[in-house]
């Protein structure tokens, strides 16, 4: 993982809240000494003489995050990208922007990467195709616009919330067995901290379609602005 701003804010950050908390939970409480060590060694101390490890622990836990979220509830919700907000807002089924606004997204494409998209009698004909030439050239935009501050500023808030969700998978579970553990052991503090954590993570999973959804609008429709801002139609 190269730790730029995007892998700290975006993967590292919710790592930390979702997945290493509890983990640090049960090393606090717990007494073994064993433990204490590995957790300490491997994670926090010793970082300068133990870097290579602690980079390899973090990127395999931010990874784990990453993965539940981006294979499981982005790839469901989207389809696969065939739904993502980026596609949906061009195709001329979708209300969002008026027709006129996506021939002219349509015409600044065709500028840039020589791409005809779909339009409206095409698209009503071929769905499926649409939508494929869609994402395919949003992947080309992301890439044209990758040094706007703005826009990735936007992309990480999106990052955030989708891989803290992904990472409150593992920390519901971790929480969840710290309760039983210290609740087992009578550390009556330890349970209260755990059942907090427990709510917080139960919270954004319940609602974690609604949060996804809204966090990838929200980014959609600024990577269409930005796109489309600078343009400037030649008579």
């Amino acid at each position: 993982m190269i730790f730029d701003k995007y892998a700290l804010k975006a993967r590292v950050f919710p790592t930390f809240l979702s997945i290493i908390i509890p983990i640090m939970v049960f090393n606090h409480f717990y007494t073994s000494e064993e433990f204490a060590k590995f957790v300490n060694g491997v994670l926090w101390a010793k970082v300068a003489s133990n870097l290579t490890i602690s980079t390899i622990c973090l990127f395999f836990l931010s990874e784990v995050g990453r993965i539940i979220s981006k294979n499981i509830f982005e790839k469901d919700y989207f389809k696969d990208e065939r739904e993502m907000p980026t596609t949906n807002y061009l195709m001329f089924s979708n209300a969002t922007y008026t027709a006129d606004y996506k021939i002219k997204i349509r015409k600044k494409i065709l500028s840039d990467f020589k791409i005809n998209l779909l339009n409206a009698e095409e698209e009503s004909m071929d769905d499926t195709e649409a939508r494929r030439k869609i994402i395919e050239t949003m992947a080309l935009i992301r890439k044209k616009l990758m040094k706007n501050t703005f826009l990735l500023q936007h992309n990480i808030e999106y990052g955030f919330m989708r891989n803290f969700i992904g990472g409150s998978v593992v920390g519901f579970l971790l929480s969840l067995s710290n309760i039983v553990f210290f609740n087992c052991l009578q550390i009556d503090l330890a349970v209260y901290i755990s059942i907090f954590l427990l709510l917080v993570y139960s919270v954004f999973l319940i609602f974690r379609k609604s949060v996804i959804t809204f966090y990838g609008n929200a980014y959609a429709r600024i990577l269409i602005r930005e796109y489309i801002g600078t343009w400037k139609e030649k008579d």
